[in-house]
Parts: C-alpha cells; structure tokens; sequence
C-alpha cells in the first residue's frame, strides 16, 4: 500500500515533514491486514486526516533534543491509530453517512466492517505502543481511553436534554477530544530526555488545553456552515438531530429572549426539518449564543498562550504558536 501523502498544511512546517512521513510509512505498515474489504474501508480514509496530533507529539519530543527519536515516530503514529478507531466507531454509533468530506467506512462498507475496522486500527496502536518501549505511554494511553469513553458515555446520557449543562458539555469534549490532543503532547514529553511528573503535568494541561480550543472552534465552525452545506446539498444540523447539543445551542438555551422558541424546535429531536433547521439556525445567530462561544473562544485561545509561555524551550513555544494560530484561524 502507498504511503500518503502529506496535508498542505504542513508546507508552512518544513522540519515537521520528514518525521511526519515517518509517521505515515509507519501507520502504513500496520493498514494491510489481508482482508479485502477491511484493507480497501481503512484505505478510503487514509488521505483524510490533517495529522495535528501526531506533530503535537513530534513538537513535544522537542523538549530537549532537536532530532526526532524512533520512539517519538512510533508514539506519534499509535495515537494517530486511535484517532482513526475512534472516528470509524463513531461514525457507527451516529450512523454518520460522511467523514471529512467523504462517505464513511459504514456507509459505504456497512457497520459491521466499520467495526472490524476501526478494531483492527486499535490493535495497530497497540503494536506501535510496544515498539515505542516506553512504559509510561502505556499507562498514559489507558488513562486517554478511559477518559474517551466516559466522554462518549456522558454525551449518550445526555442526548436530547435540554437541561445540559456546560460542565456536563465540557466533560464530554475533554474525553472524546481533548483527552487525544491530552495523549499527544504527554507521548513527546514521554519520548523525550526531559521527562518528569512536573513537565508531565504542564504538558498534559496544555494538550487538554489545545483539544478544548480545537473543539468550541469546531462547534463554532460547524454552526456557523448549516447554510453553506445546505447549499451544496449536504446534510445539516447531524449533532442537533442525534441530540448532541454542542456550545452554540448550550448558550441560546440559557438565553431568555430566543430559549423557548429554540427548545420547541429541539423538541422535534431526529423529526427537525431543513426548513426547521435553518429557522434555529436564525434564531440562534439572532441571540447572544456565538457572542458567547468567541469570548469562550478568546479565553482559551489566552489561556493556551500563557502556558506555551511557560515552557522552557524557545524554539518549541514558537512552533506550538504557529500551530495553534494555524489551527485558530481555519475560519479565515
């Protein structure tokens, strides 16, 4: 199987380019199970992934070493694996017929080959954790997928309820986001010469950081391109319709002028109407509800500079600065 290729994103991070082709020739290897089918699921989706958490891991095995390490190419393509099982399960819990643009695994493959799929993915980060040879991931790679399914288990408890509250949405997104993001930045540090429980716990509020910024812009994002997706004849509002309610809705709920014209439409639940949609969209966007989300936005985004700040390499601040404001600015 050819190894893919890089994202453009990455034509702006020259020096990440080597070891992220690493990295790919390195999941590659662990694509080609012998099964027709579940070679040419994973095989659709290969070219789809931007590769942040990965180059999370690549940037934090920076810490006291310029070169990257065998054991930070291995640990950057186990979490990318993971990253991937989780979005083909995903994509079967929600019955999504799209993932990045594309038909997913279980749309196009059916579910129960999405399922051996994204099995098959996981056995792979497995194997990968085991030729990194550090133990500590191991325990490091538990913690992250403990904390991915109470995520998922909180979003399933609070489907369709509209009493959601947002520490009951942010224990949701620091599971099934920012606990990925979490185990990226913490597998550099642990690939590094520098690594100790201090730097382990200012590493891991800063990945747990960037996933909690990276998820309110994609809440933000996703809100703000109903009306463009309803133009290209894309399905819309698939989170609101499977009641997963995301930040944009959390706030127009708590706002008194448009709260119960909103609950009511949300009453419809999976019933919604594109023409419904676009009326929740309206009043959603009338309110204060994206006001709200851009100054939760601006306080992360502040908080995410402070604690690169206080990182004791210069050149890796100055990367992790590139990266957020490249991963902040995809509205742009």
């Amino acid at each position: 199987m050819a190894t893919p290729t890089l994202p453009k994103i990455w034509e702006t991070f020259p020096e990440l380019s080597e070891p992220l082709h690493a990295i790919l020739t390195e999941m590659s290897a662990s694509w080609h199970i012998g099964f027709d089918e579940i070679d040419r699921a994973i095989r659709s989706q290969l070219n789809a992934g931007k590769l942040v958490r990965p180059a999370l891991t690549l940037i934090f095995s920076q810490l006291s070493d310029q070169n990257y390490n065998k054991s930070a190419i291995s640990l950057g393509a186990s979490v990318e694996l993971l990253h991937l099982a989780t979005l083909i399960h995903d994509d079967v819990i929600d019955e999504s017929k799209l993932r990045r643009g594309h038909e997913s695994i279980q749309s196009q493959f059916g579910k129960d080959t999405a399922v051996y799929a994204g099995d098959y993915l996981l056995t792979g980060m497995f194997s990968l954790l085991d030729s990194a040879d550090k133990p500590v991931a191991n325990k490091l790679a538990l913690t992250a997928l403990q904390e991915i399914l109470f995520g998922e288990l909180v979003q399933k408890q609070n489907r369709y309820n509209l009493d959601t509250t947002f520490p009951t949405y942010f224990s949701q997104i620091k599971g099934k986001t920012a606990a990925l993001f979490k185990l990226s930045a913490t597998f550099g540090l642990v690939s590094s010469k520098t690594y100790n429980t201090e730097l382990l716990d200012t590493v891991s509020k800063l990945g747990e950081n960037i996933g909690i910024t990276f998820q309110l812009l994609d809440d933000y994002l996703d809100f703000e391109s109903i009306m463009d997706n309803l133009s290209l004849g894309k399905p819309i509002g698939q989170d609101i319709r499977n009641g997963i309610y995301t930040a944009p809705i959390l706030f127009a709920l708590a706002d008194s002028e448009v709260q119960e014209s909103v609950k009511s439409l949300l009453l419809k639940r999976d019933e919604i109407s594109d023409s419904e949609m676009i009326l929740l969209h309206d009043l959603i966007i009338s309110s204060n509800a994206m006001i709200k989300l851009e100054a939760l936005l601006t306080e992360y985004s502040e908080s995410l500079v402070t604690l690169i700040t206080a990182l004791p390499n210069i050149a890796m601040q100055n990367q992790l600065n590139q990266l957020s404001q490249l991963l902040l600015n995809r509205h742009n």
